[in-house]
């Protein structure tokens, strides 16, 4: 995990434990003041940490000093803007990649989606040439973090109000998914004052797959196949932690996000009207009983549910 403190809190999810070469993401969390926000993650059928609030004490151990040596140097050479996000390279980077676009458009499809407004806070990404530079920034940066392929970080601006939005990752072949994940989170945290850790993780999970897949994780959803599978809402909302998720409840975390986005209209009702309270609130209380009012039974509508996307996938197939 990220180094968590007793009395800090900290942001998982995803599956399984696979390879160590895998991604960090990070959540909006806003509940310390002074705080650094990060998410980190292992990626297909590993078990990931999707975030961590660091305390007063353990700000102080992280560098904060810019990085001015050229071994340790953020990547500012090359700069492409799109959206609200702001590149940043050492190596050539085309505005025109298709990669640009699609992340252009995952902004308004989160938007459309979710009925959320258009946030222009602008997001910084800072893409490393390679696993090695960026491994190494990290590790002068961030001394204390495990060794992952991407972080996305909410820090409080030395001047001024608000929280600068930033990502590091590496030009790699993960690069796409890590983006779209990360992003995701950085996008919620614009609009919304919090985001339960289950949602939080779920949306990023479903808004990470590539446009076409209409949110189906197959690893997920294969896993829930297997079983077993006994999902259960209220107590997933009572997880704050990371260290009391399991990889089962980030699965779980998104099969309800898919059913409400994917399933019956008084579900994804329930859920739009939810994350408007969160535009306006922190603390807006717990989502089952209301979707529990708007689709019940509400167990056997997810399982009924899970297993219609399995006959589509497979008839796709």
């Amino acid at each position: 995990m990220i180094c968590p403190h007793p009395s800090s809190q900290t942001r998982d999810t995803r599956q399984e434990t696979r390879d160590a070469s895998s991604r960090c993401l990070v959540s909006p969390v806003s509940r310390l003041v002074p705080r650094v926000v990060l998410c980190i993650a292992l990626i297909g059928g590993c078990q990931t940490f999707r975030g961590h609030t660091v305390t007063n004490d353990a700000v102080t151990k992280i560098k904060t000093e810019p990085a001015t040596t050229a071994a340790v140097a953020l990547p500012t050479k090359n700069q492409v803007r799109v959206s609200q996000y702001y590149f940043f390279a050492d190596f050539d980077i085309k505005p025109d990649l298709p990669l640009f676009q699609e992340l252009s458009d995952l902004r308004e499809q989160i938007v459309r989606e979710l009925h959320l407004p258009t946030s222009n806070t602008v997001i910084q990404v800072y893409l490393f040439e390679d696993r090695e530079k960026y491994d190494r920034f990290m590790k002068y940066r961030y001394p204390d973090l495990p060794n992952r392929r991407a972080f996305f970080v909410a820090q409080p601006r030395t001047v001024g109000a608000g929280d600068d939005l930033l990502v590091y990752t590496f030009w790699g072949d993960r690069v796409r998914q890590d983006l779209r994940h990360e992003l995701t989170h950085a996008l919620l945290h614009c609009v919304l004052k919090d985001v339960p850790l289950w949602l939080d993780e779920g949306l990023a999970e479903y808004f990470e797959l590539p446009p076409g897949t209409d949110g189906v994780n197959p690893q997920h959803l294969d896993l829930i196949r297997k079983g077993p599978f006994t999902p259960d809402l209220a107590r997933l909302e009572q997880m704050h932690q990371v260290a009391q998720m399991s990889p089962a409840e980030y699965r779980e975390a998104w099969a309800w996000v898919h059913l409400m986005l994917r399933g019956p209209a008084d579900g994804k009702a329930a859920l739009l009207a939810y994350l408007q309270q969160l535009r306006v609130t922190p603390s807006p209380g717990p989502l089952q009983p209301r979707l529990a009012a708007a689709i019940a039974p509400l167990n056997d509508t997810l399982n009924t549910h899970l297993t219609q996307i399995v006959r589509t996938q497979a008839a796709r197939r």
